[in-house]
């Protein structure tokens, strides 16, 4: 009785190694789309980076270029960066004794700023100062600005507080057909010829670098002895990097509830739980079931169908069920938490990149924007000694004439037109204000103004309705400015004209 007892039940061991060849009955369904498998940039890298970031600055600068095209808030952030300050400018003369030459030279350089695209210009730099940190500007042929490509340059030394420019021509080695070769040097600045080219590569690295004259570096936040500044998106990638991961488990979980994953379970043959279902009758319906799952995958790819239902028999030892997925593993308040550090290591609030936000932060946000600000007047005060050496090198060295922004931006452009306009009023100093009205330079408003009376002669078609500005007390034409050619000021005028000062003073009343 006792033999047949042990020759019919399975040893310990026999029913270890069975259940090890159940276990190796598995399927294994990719996860490709998800990206839950790609790590791009890795934590360690950035914190590498960060240790010292002056001798990582390129792997930063391909990082930064990344990650903007990648995440929709730094690319947002660098639009608002751009397009906030006005650019509005006044040109400041020294003493020019002859009148005529003074509107020659202000011609001049109003020509020049038109040539370059001032305004285009400064924008594309504010975005890519922005981007990468640091821009390398070179003024061709006194007609536009070019950005140069920093993996293309050497800067490693200074010259009377100026950081030298080299090209490396090494890098045009990475064309490869000789017609693409002539394009790029063609499309440089003019120190890089063919000739400087041929020499490098027949006398070898002694010739390899060639110093790029009017030149100039603008970095931001950078060390005044290191060149290279860092994106202004650096602070914030620990917490985007984060958000990305937590991203990826999301289309990881997604793709598991898409790509099922069945289990089938296998009892025993008989009640009691003696009899375990053999290998072989386990692998033939867990055949059956991969054939049955991939058939049905295969017609709905066919038939661009989500829809289909796969049917199949089972004995009474087999069960069929699909592995749970955790779909709640991050709550709502990590998500924020989360965005607010974006937010907070990006320098900005919310409201400033996307507008709008409750009145509960409207202080923060004002202070947080005010900040802000004074980081783009710090860049533009950059910019303004820029172009000012570009303007002095139009003019002859007699003239001084220096060129200064408007530390103004498009939010509070409204605020600073109004004061512009009471000093205006108390002053009569009206190029400010008309310059901060149009955007455009006083010269050009005074042209089209002699422009619309002298030729086209709208005055007498066109005019403005009468009031207070419009109106004078010298003649009926009302041809003054109340409150300068006439002693009424509007205040007065509008009193005398709805017969206030009819009415009783308060002594007498």
């Amino acid at each position: 009785m006792s033999t047949d007892n042990k020759s019919t039940s399975p040893t310990p061991s026999d029913d270890f190694s069975q259940w090890l060849e159940v276990a190796g009955l598995t399927d294994y369904i990719t996860q490709y789309g998800s990206g839950s498998s790609v790590s791009d940039i890795k934590l360690t890298d950035l914190y590498r980076y960060l240790q010292n970031p002056y001798t990582n600055i390129k792997e930063i600068q391909k990082s930064s270029k990344y990650l903007t095209n990648k995440n929709g808030l730094i690319k947002e952030l660098l639009r608002t960066f751009k397009s906030l300050p006005t650019l509005d400018y006044v040109l400041s003369w020294s003493e020019v004794d002859d009148e005529k030459k003074l509107k020659k030279y202000e011609r001049k350089v109003h020509d020049f700023l038109r040539e370059i695209e001032l305004k285009n210009f400064l924008r594309d730099a504010y975005y890519e100062i922005g981007e990468m940190g640091t821009i390398v500007t070179c003024l061709r042929n006194k007609k536009y600005v070019q950005f140069l490509d920093l993996d293309d340059l050497r800067i490693n030394k200074q010259r009377n507080g100026r950081w030298v420019v080299e090209y490396d021509l090494k890098s045009i080695e990475s064309y490869k057909t000789v017609n693409d070769k002539l394009s790029i040097i063609e499309s440089l600045p003019d120190e890089v010829t063919v000739a400087a080219y041929n020499l490098y590569k027949n006398k070898g690295e002694d010739h390899r670098y060639v110093e790029l004259k009017n030149c100039d570096v603008i970095a931001a936040d950078s060390h005044r002895n290191f060149p290279y500044g860092l994106p202004i998106s650096i602070g914030a990638w620990g917490s985007i990097l984060q958000k990305e991961m937590i991203n990826r488990v999301e289309r990881s979980v997604a793709d598991r509830i898409i790509k099922q994953v069945i289990i089938l379970y296998a009892s025993t043959l008989d009640p009691e739980g003696t009899k375990p279902v053999p290998k072989e009758v386990i692998t033939a319906y867990f055949n059956e079931v991969s054939k049955l799952m991939q058939k049905k995958d295969g017609i709905n790819q066919r038939g661009n169908d989500t829809s289909g239902t796969g049917t199949i028999a089972l004995p009474h030892f087999f069960k069929l069920e699909t592995l749970k997925v955790d779909t709640e593993m991050f709550k709502q308040e990590l998500y924020e938490k989360i965005d607010n550090d974006i937010f907070m290591n990006l320098g900005v609030s919310p409201a400033l990149i996307y507008g709008g936000g409750t009145s509960g932060n409207f202080s923060s946000a004002t202070l947080n924007s005010q900040k802000f600000f004074r980081y783009v007047f710090t860049l533009l005060e950059k910019f303004e000694v820029l172009i000012n050496r570009y303007i002095k090198q139009i003019l002859p060295n007699s003239v001084s004439c220096e060129l200064v922004f408007s530390k103004t931006t498009m939010l509070d452009r409204d605020k600073h037109i109004d004061q512009l306009k009471e000093l205006y009023m108390q002053t009569g100093a009206s190029k400010f204000w008309l310059e901060a009205v149009t955007g455009l330079p006083y010269e050009n408003v005074i042209s089209q103004v002699e422009y619309e009376r002298k030729i086209l002669k709208t005055e007498s078609i066109l005019y403005p309705a009468a009031n207070a500005f419009t109106q004078s007390g010298n003649d009926d034409k009302g041809t003054g400015r109340p409150g300068v050619d006439n002693p009424e000021n509007p205040n007065t005028l509008k009193s005398k004209n709805s017969g206030g000062n009819n009415n009783p003073k308060p002594s007498n009343a």
